[in-house]
């Protein structure tokens, strides 16, 4: 096996780091900024170095991480696929659902492992969450509640290709919090989102740039620019079995760093979860109180990362994808493109309920 990165930025390290841990050698880096690209190879003992993608489609190459910003995601997958490539590729998998289904039905038809990084989903205690929703203790599933926060757009702010649609598209929370969210109530519950009515909050579409700093109000030196992808949504969800869920994202809530909580409601128990005390499982039923479940460790530290990589590797290290894998997918990939797309399209269209196509 001959491993290529493609990305050399702050996620692409995140992925190195990962894979020298499972004890991987990575073959070849590929980034446009040569002195970055060359301080990863340096930083990771990688074997070459290239500012040229075409270079990850020779022979020798078996398996590429994808680790570039969502609007490259479509045409180097596909190229990748075609070269008989392995691939992992960073969330969102694409920007819309048609281009999506095409490289899933792609590399279905050649046997390629696939997979996307919802890593959220590696957390222990969602495994045990999991268990109990398809239990019968459980019930019927009635309702869904959540959301995803985080501060880091909060202005002042670091200016970066998230806000630059040519990179990251037209969606910022939707696709960068809001498919990890997607993907986990969708491992949690089994249930495919069926429609959605959705509303965008885009608190500071003018914004001024000074030393690759966003700010609110003019700078001296500054320069206007115009942002206007979602700082957040609230959105309104229908499952294929009817029950109903609501979904909060924002990517300017103060004093939250990482957050997600996941509260879903049967016919006979409650459940709930969340990432800031991610050891803990929380189980109410009707007069019975609520159970809180404790585990310390979790098997270890929480690495979703890794968790993820080792189940992915596992058929990686075979060539071939199992029957039935249980790690997020390029058809996960899609019906999460799919769900995205629909809030897009209802938050753009006064919020009235969309299909899910």
């Amino acid at each position: 096996m001959r491993i290529a990165i493609i990305g050399s930025g702050n996620i692409a390290n995140t992925h190195a780091q990962e894979l020298t841990g499972m004890g991987k050698k990575i073959a070849l880096v590929v980034g446009i900024i040569p002195e970055q690209t060359e301080d990863f190879q340096r930083k990771w003992d990688v074997e070459e170095a290239s500012t040229d993608f075409q270079r990850a489609l020779d022979p020798d190459i078996t398996t590429v991480h994808v680790c570039t910003p969502p609007t490259l995601h479509y045409q180097m997958v596909k190229d990748l696929i075609l070269a008989g490539k392995h691939v992992i590729c960073e969330k969102p998998l694409c920007l819309t659902a048609a281009e999506a289904k095409e490289l899933y039905e792609l590399a279905l038809s050649r046997k390629i492992v696939t997979a996307v990084n919802f890593n959220v989903r590696y957390h222990e205690a969602c495994n045990a969450f999991r268990k109990k929703v398809s239990s019968e203790d459980f019930g019927r599933l009635c309702l869904v509640h959540g959301t995803y926060e985080q501060e880091f757009h909060v202005l002042p702010a670091d200016y970066m290709w998230r806000y630059q649609e040519a990179l990251a598209g037209p969606m910022r929370a939707t696709t960068e919090i809001g498919s990890h969210w997607i993907d986990l109530v969708r491992f949690l519950t089994g249930e495919e989102i069926v429609s959605v009515s959705a509303t965008y909050g885009k608190f500071t579409p003018d914004r001024y740039v000074k030393d690759e700093m966003m700010y609110e109000t003019l700078q001296e030196g500054s320069e206007k620019i115009r942002v206007d992808s979602d700082d957040a949504v609230i959105a309104a969800l229908r499952f294929g079995s009817g029950a109903i869920g609501n979904l909060f994202l924002s990517e300017v809530t103060h004093g939250r760093s990482n957050y997600v909580s996941m509260e879903i409601t049967g016919t006979r128990q409650t459940i709930r979860w969340d990432s800031e005390d991610p050891y803990k499982l929380y189980t109410a039923e009707k007069f019975g109180g609520t159970l809180q479940e404790t585990n310390a460790f979790a098997g270890g530290f929480p690495n979703t990362f890794s968790a993820f990589f080792r189940e992915v590797y596992r058929d990686m290290d075979a060539g071939t994808p199992s029957a039935a894998p249980t790690y997020p997918t390029f058809q996960d990939g899609y019906r999460n493109a799919a769900v995205c797309e629909a809030i897009y399209s209802s938050a753009n269209h006064h919020s009235i309920w969309t299909e899910v196509k």
